[in-house]
């Protein structure tokens, strides 16, 4: 009567031992998922930050040029193009 008991008891560790394993592997792919969603997400918000300073800066130096020089860049049909060949 001792042995089954005994028996029963390792059976049970067993099967729970291989259990926790299963359910921790599980546990481990979906941080990997959430990592790899994080650092994609963070990827893409680095580069649209990278683009809005782009513009930022583009606009800004745009805006200084105009203000500063009293420039603005003319219509196509009013550029004339000297050709400085001999």
């Amino acid at each position: 009567m001792i042995n089954l008991i005994i028996l029963s008891f390792i059976t049970i560790s067993a099967f729970t031992v291989i259990y926790v394993k299963h359910k921790n592997r599980l546990i481990n792919i979906d941080i990997e998922r959430s990592e790899k969603k994080l650092s994609n997400e963070l990827n893409e918000h680095k580069r649209l930050l990278d683009i809005k300073a782009q513009l930022i800066d583009k606009k800004l130096t745009d805006s200084n040029i105009k203000r500063i020089l009293g420039m603005e860049i003319p219509d196509k049909n009013k550029i004339i193009y000297i050709d400085l060949v001999e």
